[in-house]
């Protein structure tokens, strides 16, 4: 079978959430839909499609393969493009080497979730608003990903320096502040530094480490040596959402990113502490595979964020 037209079906199917409409959409039956399907999951070796139930659902390979195929169809039909519009010498090959490098298909993303949902989501929006033909697939977790088995093509990653094989590029630093309510710190007090805390209860956040302790540079902020002291914590949560309103309910003191805290805190509703005493800024990176084609999508994504998010960026 002519693989194109496989592919075709096969991403027909995936929108259409079915069998029989994607295959309505091309203009076949069913049984010839899936004999398409079929043809390329004989060629990969794998399902690409969960065939439970009305609904077929794409595979963890079948998600991937369709952003792919997805792609490739978009940019055969770019290319068809070229000669229904009669380009004829340079002027001809200018439009196709500008259409081979234009941004186009589905671009799949991962980060934090608090640096998706708060940090990227208006610089998602506006990117989405000037790059009509690319379709961002987000995922958001609070723990490392497996770009190559997970079919991410690039992550936003907080903490050390990326593993060896991607291709890292330094953004700003997020940083972090200690934060209580009100009541909490009426009931036990206003911590000052970090030693202090040793009376406090303190929410932990699982992604920082596998106890949720703390580790604060017990110094002023921007101290070139200071030390580093651990914390152990009475509540632990593997969603900052979750250690935030922990906070906002009392339960205790939890380590937040400041853009994440800054409408809690104009609301009253938390109060940062140790502010002149313990800070921590982690640095940010953005990356993708090392050693492979770098499409135009993956490559204006990403210098569209570092132009914004990079160290020499002017804050937003």
């Amino acid at each position: 079978m002519d693989r194109l037209k496989c592919m075709e079906v096969f991403v027909q199917v995936v929108r259409a959430g079915s069998l029989s409409a994607g295959a309505a959409a091309c203009a076949m039956s069913p049984v010839t839909a899936a004999r398409h399907v079929q043809a390329l999951e004989s060629r990969l070796g794998q399902a690409l499609l969960h065939r439970s139930g009305r609904r077929q659902v794409p595979t963890a390979l079948g998600a991937r393969y369709f952003a792919e195929c997805a792609e490739v169809l978009a940019r055969v039909e770019n290319a068809d493009a070229l000669g229904d519009a009669g380009a004829s010498g340079a002027s001809a090959a200018a439009s196709a080497m500008h259409a081979a490098r234009r941004p186009l298909g589905q671009l799949r993303v991962s980060a934090p979730t608090t640096v998706g949902a708060h940090l990227l989501m208006p610089l998602l929006a506006e990117y989405l608003r000037t790059h009509p033909d690319v379709a961002l697939d987000l995922d958001l977790k609070d723990r490392a990903v497996d770009l190559e088995e997970e079919g991410i093509h690039a992550a936003f990653q907080a903490g050390g320096l990326p593993e060896p094989g991607l291709v890292a590029h330094t953004l700003r630093g997020v940083t972090r502040v200690a934060c209580a309510s009100p009541a909490y710190l009426a009931r036990r007090g206003v911590p000052r530094q970090p030693g202090d805390l040793a009376g406090h209860d303190c929410l932990g956040f699982r992604y920082d480490d596998a106890h949720g302790r703390w580790q604060l540079a017990d110094g002023p902020r921007g101290a070139t040596q200071a030390h580093t002291t651990q914390h152990d914590v009475r509540l632990i949560a593997d969603n900052p959402f979750a250690q935030l309103q922990a906070a906002v309910c009392g339960m205790g003191i939890a380590l937040l990113p400041e853009y994440l805290l800054a409408p809690e805190v104009a609301a009253g509703r938390l109060v940062r502490v140790l502010e002149a005493d313990a800070t921590v800024s982690e640095p940010m990176h953005l990356v993708h595979l090392a050693g492979r084609y770098v499409s135009a999508k993956l490559e204006d994504f990403v210098g569209y964020m570092v132009a914004r998010l990079g160290p020499e960026a002017c804050p937003a």
